[in-house]
């Protein structure tokens, strides 16, 4: 691992050699009261009704005749590719699109350890075979400052991605922007081959996260490396664990309020009234203590 410097901002930089994608599980939605509960922000629209996600749009485009070279094949499957891989890493993100998405193809939350409320990110994906250049961070920037409702707020991460590695000038202009922002290079095939990101997301918590590389493969091939984000040293839970946790928790605060056979609109009322008369709890899950008391 390389540290590089440039007055405040601090540059994270690893990378590896090539390893074959594992594809995690299915993600599953989150329901409203879910994201009530939760604080979490609601998705904007997603772009189409026809796939939502890798295997559903690979057999989309299988059904549409949809050429595999085509500019709009390997834009959207790159985009549920590195969605898929981020599940990996404790990320909850939807594809995003329309005329006025700013350039942002993804958003949603990064569930770190330690932190009261889930990280919003945006993200933007370029799977371009070209070299790249500081424009995408200027680029993402403007997308930044231009986030969906839901994101509009400073305590948010700017992500970019590419399949190709960052050239010194991507990695000057992440360094000196004044947003928090990451860079991650993640082959086609999910693979993630490098991480950097600068001091301005370190401000906003990041500074226990880190990257490492482990080893896999079978004993008749040589080891394989990947890095994988780490937090404290110790690797981030996946989303399907935060997903259970976060599964765990809620049936606790239903119990608590006795509200286990609420209809979905029911368990929303009620948390909105349980929010108006604890307006200083951050979510509902400090809450759970308070379970019985409130005229249902």
């Amino acid at each position: 691992m390389t540290m590089l410097k440039s007055g405040r901002a601090r540059i994270v930089f690893s990378q590896f050699q090539y390893r074959s994608f594992t594809q995690c599980s299915a993600r599953y939605r989150l329901s409203p009261f879910t994201r009530r509960l939760f604080n979490l922000p609601t998705p904007p629209r997603a772009p189409s009704q026809k796939h939502d996600s890798l295997n559903s749009y690979i057999s989309y485009a299988q059904r549409t005749g949809l050429p595999e070279n085509s500019t709009t094949y390997v834009g959207t499957h790159y985009e549920y590719t590195v969605l898929q891989t981020l599940r990996r890493f404790a990320f909850d993100l939807h594809r995003v699109g329309g005329r006025d998405d700013a350039g942002t193809d993804l958003v949603g939350t990064w569930h770190l350890p330690e932190r009261d409320q889930a990280l919003r990110v945006i993200v933007q994906c370029k799977a371009l075979k070209t070299k790249l250049g500081p424009n995408l961070v200027r680029e993402l920037d403007g997308a930044f400052r231009h986030s969906p409702v839901g994101w509009r707020t400073s305590d948010k991460l700017g992500i970019l991605i590419s399949p190709r590695e960052a050239t010194k000038g991507v990695r000057d202009a992440i360094s000196k922007s004044s947003y928090p922002l990451l860079w991650m290079m993640i082959e086609r095939d999910g693979v993630l081959r490098q991480a950097l990101w600068n001091g301005k997301a370190e401000d906003i918590g990041l500074t226990a996260l880190g990257v490492e590389t482990q080893y896999g493969g079978h004993s008749s091939q040589p080891a394989l490396k990947e890095i994988i984000f780490t937090w404290d040293g110790e690797p981030l839970p996946d989303m399907d664990k935060v997903e259970g946790e976060m599964s765990k928790l809620e049936a606790q605060w239903l119990a608590a309020w006795e509200c286990q056979d609420m209809s979905e609109s029911g368990k929303v009322e009620l948390l909105e009234k349980v929010q108006a008369m604890f307006p200083d709890a951050t979510d509902g899950m400090p809450l759970i203590v308070q379970g019985r008391g409130i005229e249902r």
